[in-house]
This record gives structure tokens, sequence and C-alpha cells, in this order.
């Protein structure tokens, strides 16, 4: 089989450009690089990950992440793709299996990426073994913990708040500055970049009080030439020569975020050309619309105006999808539903709940009102309600229902039942699955349907 095969036309099948290669963006990183869906599949790998884990690409993509993951640590590796889920950078470490069964250490770096009207995870995976052992060396035994520091591939060094107490290596080839040199300076004032040093004092003053545990976070520095240089670091509170210090193992991250936002350059990029081409033909259809109008009694002009509709819907179908990739900000779900309510002359029964979401929730409950008014009349109830985790959003109506073998094929795109689009409850389903929630319809008794939406509560 040909190399990349699979995620070639994983790839292609999405109708990523050709133009644009993410598989060799990837695979030419120097830090493990994966993606996978909302699904936890794995849809691709590169070079590194698989040398890691032992496995091909090939036994990788389709493999669900979590069963890499070493047992104890699956809530935790959990806990922080929920957070990617949010919309947030997370970084992590966990332990993971290799084929052979053997338990390694990871950093991992995720960011919620969007590729074409889906939903995706991108990581960058960092194999810290070598680097975790080396910290329970030190716990032991100072000495032999240095000797084996020295031929570390990462930069380590013990500080406290005022000046570095030992630095590595690599410390000297991340930041240009010699090991006397860097002895000399003061680990805050000295090396780390203007806007982060509230950041990191913070972050050193409490670990070294005891108010922190060990943590993983990035952070810019300046070398000695004036280069900008992301770092990411892991720091622990030591007893060194009696002294409460700290303790950091740091790599350089610069590449993995330079990586991040060239991709994130070229996807709004994209978008940009997307709006902008809807936006121009949404105004040249705006006079072809009218004229059509004003010559409906020629039947060519009738099939003229009907496709120009057409294309107008299909533009604010767009638009409606388009929305979901917004960022996450609380939103007050009752108010939001109370005003839809009473612009379409319905009851409204609801408590406070404040979800996270953004435009696109405005879209859901509008399509979610209009279809049950449609096929309900006036006899619809708006209602807002929320559990421990979950807002929810319930629209009932009393109308014929939606049989059992049709309440999964109602939210695929282009399925009706009216005559219409057969995109509004797609459009429902598309954004709430990326606001984090869920979407289900099940029978209001004695008669009609009730749609019920979930998101995550604020």
């Amino acid at each position: 089989m040909e190399k990349h095969t699979k995620n070639e036309k994983y790839f292609a099948e999405v109708q990523v450009p050709k133009n644009l290669d993410f598989a060799k963006i990837l695979d030419d990183a120097l830090v493990g690089c994966y993606i996978f869906d909302e699904d936890w599949k794995i849809v691709y790998v590169n070079d590194i990950v698989s040398a890691f884990t032992g496995y091909s690409k090939d036994e990788l993509v389709g493999m669900n992440v979590f069963n890499l993951v070493y047992e104890e640590d699956i809530q935790k590796a959990k806990e922080a793709m929920n957070r990617s889920n949010l919309g947030k950078n997370v970084f992590y470490e966990v332990r993971y299996r290799t084929k052979e069964a053997k338990i390694r250490w990871a950093w991992g770096f995720n960011k919620l990426i969007e590729l074409y009207g889906r939903r995706y995870f991108l990581g960058y995976w960092i194999d810290v073994t070598r680097q975790k052992k080396l910290e329970e060396k030190l716990r032991e035994n100072e000495e032999f913990f240095k000797n084996l520091i020295e031929d570390s591939l990462a930069a380590v060094y013990i500080a406290n708040e005022s000046r570095f107490l030992y630095v590595n290596r690599v410390t000297e080839e991340i930041t240009g500055y010699k090991r006397e040199e860097l002895l000399s300076l003061h680990p805050i004032q000295d090396l780390v970049h203007p806007e982060d040093r509230a950041m990191v004092g913070r972050r050193l003053k409490e670990r070294i009080a005891g108010l922190r545990l060990p943590e993983i976070y990035s952070f810019r520095i300046l070398t000695k030439s004036g280069r900008v240089k992301w770092v990411t670091a892991r720091n622990s509170k030591i007893i060194y020569q009696g002294q409460p210090a700290v303790c950091a193992t740091v790599i350089d991250s610069t590449d993995v975020y330079e990586l991040a936002e060239k991709l994130k350059a070229r996807q709004d990029y994209l978008k940009l050309l997307n709006r902008i081409l809807r936006h121009d033909v949404a105004n040249a259809l705006t006079p072809v619309v009218f004229a059509l109008e004003e010559f409906q009694e020629n039947d060519l002009a009738k099939v003229a105006l009907s496709k120009a509709e057409y294309i107008a819907n299909l533009i604010k179908i767009l638009r409606d999808l388009e929305s979901g990739i917004e960022d996450l900000k609380p939103v007050r779900l009752d108010e939001l539903a109370r005003k839809i309510a009473e612009s379409f002359g319905v009851s409204f029964n609801g408590e406070e709940v404040v979800v996270m979401a953004n435009e696109s929730i405005s879209i859901i409950a509008q399509n979610l009102v209009e279809n049950a008014v449609k096929y309900g009349g006036r006899e619809v109830k708006v209602e807002v309600r929320k559990s421990e985790k979950w807002g929810i959003l319930r629209v009932s109506d009393k109308g014929r229902g939606v049989p059992d073998e049709l309440k999964e094929k109602i939210f695929e795109p282009g399925f009706s039942t009216g005559g219409g689009t057969g995109m509004g409850l797609f459009i429902v389903k598309t954004l709430t699955e990326f606001l984090g929630g869920k979407v289900k319809v099940y029978d209001n008794v004695p008669n009609g349907a009730v749609f019920e939406v979930t998101l995550p509560l604020a």
C-alpha cells in the first residue's frame, strides 16, 4: 500500500484543496501530530506518532484515540478533550500504551479546528517519558539527576524567585546564553517576554510557596539575539541546597505554535473567500429577482425566478452554518427563547438558564419554532429548563407528529415531507453539535412532537 493512502483518501473526501497539503505540513513537523473527529476516531497521524506508539499509520487511522491512553489516565484525557470541545487550547499529560504494551508518558496540545463544516481536533504529541524519569531521579539523588539531564533532549533548569541555580546544555541552546550568563540572570525579568512576565512570575511564586501542583503551560521568551520563542514547561517544587526552588523541564514549542498559526491563517483565508463569494452572489441575485418578478407571466421567467430564489436560500443556509464556528460565550437561553416565542405568537415557559453558545443558538431556536408552527399551528409551546450540567430547550406542538421510522431521518440534509428544502432540521442538528450539544425528537402525547436541544451550561 502506498504511503499516506488512507490519509489522502480521507482528505479527498472532505474536498481539501490539492494546493493546501495539510498532510505534508504535519508530516514535516518535529513533534507527533494527529487529527481525530468528534467520535474520537483518528483520521490522521504523522510518522512520529507511528514511531512512538509502534503502530503503523494504517492501524492508527480509524482507531479510537482513547484506545492508546493508559487505563488509569483515560478520565483525565477525556476531561482534556472536553475542554478542547469548548474551543479551549488544552495542554495535558497522560500515559499511553505502545503496541508492545509498554507504558510511556506524553504531553499533548489540542486545538479545535473547523474544516469545511466539520469539527476536528488537531493535536500535537510530545513523548516526555525520558523527562518524567529524570524528574523522579531528581527526588532520589540530585547528582545522579544532573548527570542524566545534561544529555536530555529538553531544557532543564532549577531556579528560585530571583535567579537560576542550575541549567543544562539544552537551556543554553534554546536561550542563546552561555551557562555562566544564565546563572547571573533573573529568570523572569531577563528572559520572559514582557507580556508574559506577570503570569510566569505569579506561577513561580505560588509554586515555590506550595500553592500550585505540577502543571504544564506555555509562554514566550526573548533569546540573547532578541528573537521571540514559545516554550512549554512543566514545573515542580523541590528542595534544592536546603531551600525551596522550582525544577522545570522545558521544550522549544515555537514550531508547534507557528504551525498552528499557519493552519489558522489558511482557514481564515478560505472563510474570507467563502464570505466574499456569498456576498457577491447574493448582491448579484437581488436585481435579477426584482427583474424576474416583473415578468412572471412568462413561463421561462417563472422557472428562472424559482432558481434564483433557490440559490438565495442556499446562501442563507451557508450563512446560518457559518455562525456555528464563532467563539462561544455565556448566553441567556431563556431570554432568547422568550423573544422568539413572542415573535411567533406562541407560549413560553422557562427558568433562567445560561449556556455556552454563540449567535447560532438563535438560528436553532428560530428553526425549531418555525417548524413547529408550520406543522402544529399556534398550539406550540416553548420551554427552557436545566439539569445538573445542561441547559434544555424544548419546542412542542400538537401536529401530526413524527413516525418512529423517520425520527433520525428528518435530521438528514435534504429530507423533507412538506416540499421544503429539507435543510432546517439538518442545520439545527449541525449547529447544536458545533456547540457541544445534542438534539432529539420524541412523541408529544397524545399527539404531536417534541424537539429537545441540550447545551452545556456556562
